[in-house]
């Protein structure tokens, strides 16, 4: 089915909500369902990323490749005036018709390559940028941005440890495992299980 015929269909709700369930069956691999955030939503997710194809990751985010979204995960990107008279979204939503643009600032989410994060994380609007090979425990509420190959969890959440020594990590984003394709992953497979071999892998 071609994306302008999904984009039209996806005008009805239900049908929006029935072609996203089909769409989402082959997410790891959908181009068209990429395509789709991408057109419709204005969110960016690179090749073999998953989980992060729901209404919960705001417009404007961008998720690298070979990511990893458990359920649950809420991605705020804006926070309600808090020095106005209150706190309602009459002041700033232009959806409920009271404005005609929006006052309160929006903060776009990078999150780089090869980054898993946890059951029912929330992500503060503060957050603008999550590194390439990090991993943020489930239940966490980020404040700030996460080093990349840092471990953080927890609320807020706070750094752990570094998932390798600092040679291990350039070795890594001199690799690029994250830009293999599936063919090349699956040659280099034996050597990603060992550290010792991680400068072994092609790419």
């Amino acid at each position: 089915m071609k994306l302008k015929v999904i984009i039209f269909l996806s005008k009805i709700i239900f049908l929006e909500k029935i072609i996203l369930f089909i769409l989402r069956r082959n997410q790891i691999y959908s181009k068209t369902l990429r395509a789709y955030f991408k057109k419709v939503r204005n969110i960016e997710v690179g090749t073999f990323s998953y989980g992060c194809f729901t209404k919960d990751i705001p417009n404007g985010t961008i998720i690298g490749n070979y990511c990893s979204f458990a359920d649950g995960i809420k991605i705020f990107n804006g926070n309600h005036g808090i020095d106005w008279a209150t706190t309602h979204p009459f002041l700033y939503n232009t959806t409920l018709g009271l404005v005609e643009k929006e006052t309160i600032n929006r903060y776009k989410l990078v999150v780089g390559h090869d980054v898993w994060i946890g059951g029912n994380v929330i992500i503060l609007p503060s957050v603008t940028k999550i590194g390439n090979g990090a991993i943020i425990g489930a239940g966490s509420v980020v404040t700030k941005n996460v080093e990349p190959y840092s471990i953080v969890a927890g609320n807020p959440a706070t750094h752990k440890r570094f998932r390798f020594e600092r040679e291990y990590i350039d070795i890594l984003e001199e690799k690029k495992v994250y830009n293999l394709t599936k063919a090349e992953f699956i040659k280099n497979m034996d050597k990603m299980y060992d550290i010792n071999l991680f400068h072994k892998i092609n790419n």
